[in-house]
């Protein structure tokens, strides 16, 4: 029996608690340009308020800085998986002025669990039927849940006047491969079927994940072509893990630093942020959350290994890469490959920045114009 819980969030109206000045988000959009690169376009997104080519953002060099000391600190007590999980450098801010309603829901999976659905809307907009996002978060399977992703799908909410679906899956060690696969795609079907109830158009429905939930975002799509339900009209992959090859394996673009210019007087902070995720894709590392249930380089891991049969009928995708991301590289690669198999693909950069800059919503300015371009895609559904 489907057991369900609501509650509405009724927030202050008026806050503005930006740690930055609100014009440099439309900065960003004013200076942006495209460029053609190794045949493929990309949007490159600058850093607002930093002329120099290759500059890291100066909020986000300053955060690096910080973390890197506090990594260092960390690792001297070896890996803790509680570190992963609790992470006080990671600080969001409320940035809406619009009340949102929140609806809390355990949906059942395969019959033998349930997880929760946070379901946001306008309160401003009632019974109206409008597109819908699922946002499937980022965290290395291992961490990530609403309270870091809560004022995010809020803002989004509000900005796009759509409806906002935050599921929160099972998490690795405690849950292995499939787990959080077969929750994420459980939540693309529970929308789908209930879109009446919800107050969505089945028709536009879109997926979005950043990081691993990039991982579970291409897995859904890839899942909803082989069931032909043809469920997922657009993706939207931030700072997406693509091609999870071990990086020994990366022959076709052979991967190197020399991919990543930077600045001589912050080579060693923006070094550390590209070394964060390369140093857990060497061959041999240890992953908490496949535990030996499926192999890297498999298509519902690494969708860059996928046939071309199934990525050529990928729904329209954006690919929203961060300059010095390690991941950047595969994402890349991945989206020239859906171009080059006719996908409508578009392929976003942005500049100075790291991984996981969403997690900084009102701490840093391209987390916030990130919920901008995700409402932008969904008004344009």
């Amino acid at each position: 029996m489907l057991s369900v819980f609501c509650r509405e969030h009724i927030l202050e109206r008026g806050k503005n608690m930006r740690k930055y000045d609100r014009k440099l988000v439309e900065e960003i959009r004013n200076r942006q340009y495209v460029k053609n690169v190794d045949g493929i376009d990309i949007l490159f997104k600058p850093v607002p308020d930093d002329d120099r080519e290759h500059a890291m953002d100066p909020r986000l060099f300053e955060i690096a800085s910080m973390k890197k000391k506090m990594f260092s600190d960390r690792a001297k007590g070896g890996y803790r998986l509680s570190n992963e999980r609790y992470r006080p450098d990671k600080v969001t801010y409320d940035l809406i002025e619009e009340e949102i309603n929140c609806d809390e829901r355990l949906i059942p999976v395969n019959g033998t669990h349930m997880i929760d659905l946070y379901i946001y809307r306008r309160a401003d907009i009632n019974d109206e039927v409008t597109p819908v996002l699922i946002y499937l978060h980022g965290g290395g399977f291992t961490a990530g849940d609403i309270h870091l992703f809560e004022k995010q799908m809020q803002y989004i909410a509000e900005q796009s006047k759509a409806t906002v679906v935050f599921p929160e899956y099972r998490l690795a060690p405690e849950t292995p491969y499939p787990g959080a696969h077969e929750d994420a795609f459980a939540s693309v079907e529970y929308v789908y079927d209930h879109a009446d109830e919800l107050h969505i158009d089945r028709n536009k429905l879109m997926v979005a994940g950043d990081s691993a939930g990039g991982v579970l975002t291409n897995a859904c799509v890839q899942m909803d072509i082989e069931k032909g339900r043809n469920m997922i009209k657009k993706i939207y992959l931030l700072y997406p893990l693509c091609d999870n090859r071990p990086i020994e394996d990366l022959v076709e673009y052979d991967w190197s630093y020399d991919y990543y210019p930077m600045l001589e007087e912050q080579k060693e902070i923006a070094t550390s942020r590209v070394d964060r995720i390369k140093n857990a894709a060497k061959k041999g590392a240890v992953s908490l959350y496949d535990q030996g249930f499926i192999k890297a380089h498999e298509p519902l891991m690494s969708a860059y290994e996928a046939s071309d049969e199934i990525l050529s009928k990928f729904p329209e995708t954006v690919v929203n890469n961060s300059e010095f991301d390690y991941l950047r590289i595969g994402g890349e690669q991945f989206a020239k490959k859906l171009k080059r198999l006719g996908v409508n693909v578009r392929l976003v950069t942005y500049c100075g920045c790291d991984h996981g800059i969403l997690d900084m919503l009102g701490t840093v300015v391209q987390a916030e114009e990130i919920c901008l371009c995700l409402a932008d895609e969904l008004k344009a559904m």
